[in-house]
């Protein structure tokens, strides 16, 4: 677990913790395969960082938050971005089909960006544990149904 840092955004700290090797591939992995939501696995590893931990009821309360701006914006941005990456019937793959698909990644990027800060301003209710902590991050990975071998390996890969 990182040492809490003094207050740093969580687009900020996002887009340091995205940007650390091997971190990238094994958010996409979780997303790809036990569709993890990213921008929440990041927001609760920012929690964790500042030792505040979700009760039950906070839990169900951001997955619902986070889950209905994912579904609605995020995930139809990500396939169409996806669906961009190919030929798509007798459509040749140029260089126009290049741009439209940066721009609408551009645009997921932001939706991404706007649900990190709808997070940080939600989170701002859950103080500081000084009792025993309880790592959010673990907890969401184990919510996912990924076995307790895996999420260590996991969290070794995200330097958790």
């Amino acid at each position: 677990m990182t040492a809490p840092e003094s207050h740093q955004s969580l687009w900020n700290f996002a887009l340091g913790f995205y940007a650390r090797q091997g971190v990238a591939e094994t958010c996409l992995l979780l997303q790809d395969q036990h569709n993890a939501n990213v921008c929440l696995l990041i927001g609760l590893h920012w929690l964790d960082t500042q030792r505040r931990t979700l009760a039950p009821e906070d839990w169900s309360d951001l997955v619902e938050r986070t889950g209905h701006w994912t579904r609605e914006i995020i995930e139809p941005l990500r396939k169409l971005r996806r669906t961009l990456k190919q030929e798509l019937d007798d459509f040749e793959m140029d260089d126009l089909q290049d741009q439209i698909r940066q721009t609408i990644k551009q645009a997921e990027l932001l939706a991404e960006k706007k649900l990190l800060e709808e997070i940080e301003r939600w989170s701002l209710k859950i103080l500081p544990s000084h009792q025993a902590f309880e790592p959010n991050l673990e907890k969401y990975l184990v919510n996912l149904g990924i076995d307790e071998g895996h999420i260590n390996s996991l969290l070794k890969k995200l330097s958790v």
